[in-house]
């Protein structure tokens, strides 16, 4: 009986002594982590007072969580800013009237093609009838004097031949055939300048009346009139006149450009301008045309800074294919930078709380808060520049979820 007794009484002991360890364990565990329930979620902390959230398996699939190893990528950044289409100036041309008068015709609209010399407008003009008429009066007198002295060379030549036939037979006299040969040569000379003089007069007011937008065959036939033709290709981008306008010299008619390159006007910050030079690669998008993307190089950078704005203008020169960018369009302008290996993570892992970027990053305890100080952009990642190491798993997807479990009141 002793003996059983015994028995029991140490198995007893050994039982009490069982369940003090467990206790000690579980108080220990308790010091470093400490249980809260959210939701049905776990939360868990640490000593020094990190939060960990343990998800199940399956509340990760529900809500699509997804992670990636952080690591060092090589990879060109880019800087953004809003961008303007603006044309080129170089390209960009004014047609203008060139009398006075009033408009008779307008035959292109805004944003229509044009090629060089084609017809834009017409205009009725007082001042181009008068010169139509003085040119034409000019010529047709002076056509009379080259008339005039082509009879008169004729007659000399007949005179002189009949001359020089009689003094080589010996019939007239060398005085008479000399003064035949001498009316000849003067009557020649005078026809020859007569035809100079129409020649010149007739080029002369060609020139005029070119200058003017007309010319002699138009004169002819629509007396009074003037065509305003385009002097280069482009499009059309400001149309300044209707028909039934009266219109003075030099008022500009129409504003037109070549769009096969446009610029894009920008404005940098200060802190960018040691990384912004000449020649720097860009590209343009803009919502007016999904899908597309234009490339270029900047071409320009001002000298002076915006003291209101504290910012710099600088231009960039773009190709435009198929000539969709129209100018006053408005989107976004990336400017390429240097090629740099750094440690970067996917734009969609940062959430931001009390104003400061974190990510998520999975331990064996649940996923944890992480502070993070952010660099350039680009293509969807980000430089890292403080808070994460290589090899570190941190959320890509569902990271707003775990924000939300985190920090619920």
């Amino acid at each position: 009986m002793i003996f059983n007794k015994y028995t029991i009484n140490n198995q007893y002991v050994k039982t009490e002594q069982a369940i003090a360890l467990l206790f000690l364990i579980f108080l220990l565990v308790g010091c470093c982590f400490k249980p809260e329930l959210t939701s049905s979620h776990l939360i868990v902390k640490s000593k020094d007072s990190k939060r960990f959230l343990k998800v199940s398996n399956e509340t990760a699939a529900s809500i699509g969580l997804e992670t990636e190893v952080v690591e060092n990528k090589k990879v060109s950044f880019n800087i953004k800013y809003n961008g303007i289409v603006k044309s080129v100036p170089s390209k960009t041309f004014y047609v203008s009237s060139p009398v006075n008068g009033r408009v008779s015709g307008v035959f292109v609209e805004p944003n229509q093609a044009v090629i060089s010399n084609q017809n834009l407008a017409e205009i009725s003009s007082q001042d181009i009838a008068e010169l139509q008429f003085d040119v034409t009066k000019e010529q047709i007198d002076l056509e009379g004097s080259v008339q005039e002295a082509m009879l008169e060379l004729s007659l000399a030549q007949n005179s002189y031949d009949r001359e020089k036939k009689l003094y080589e037979d010996g019939i007239t006299a060398k005085k008479e055939f000399l003064e035949a040969e001498n009316n000849y040569k003067i009557a020649e000379s005078k026809s020859a300048i007569f035809e100079k003089k129409k020649k010149s007069v007739d080029e002369l007011a060609e020139k005029r009346l070119r200058i003017l937008g007309s010319n002699t065959e138009s004169a002819a036939s629509n007396p009074g009139y003037v065509g305003i033709k385009s002097p280069l290709s482009g499009f059309i981008l400001k149309r300044l006149i209707n028909p039934g306008e009266v219109v003075e010299k030099d008022k500009v008619l129409f504003e037109a450009s070549d769009l096969s390159e446009v610029l894009l006007e920008s404005k940098i910050y200060e802190k960018d301008l040691p990384i912004i030079s000449l020649g720097k690669k860009v590209t343009f998008i803009t919502e007016a045309l999904p899908g597309s993307v234009f490339h270029g190089e900047v071409n320009y950078v001002s000298q002076t800074v915006d003291p209101d704005t504290r910012t710099i203008a600088v231009r960039a020169k773009i190709h435009n294919p198929g000539y969709k960018l129209k100018p006053e369009m408005y989107g976004k302008i990336f400017i390429s930078l240097s090629d740099k290996t750094t440690l970067v993570i996917s734009k969609e892992a940062v959430e931001k709380v009390d104003n400061q970027d974190i990510v998520f990053v999975k331990t064996a305890f649940g996923f944890k808060e992480v502070k993070v100080q952010l660099g350039k952009e680009s293509d969807g990642i980000i430089e890292v520049l403080a808070g994460l190491k290589p090899g570190q798993e941190t959320v890509t997807k569902g990271s707003f979820w775990l924000k939300s479990e985190l920090h619920t009141d």
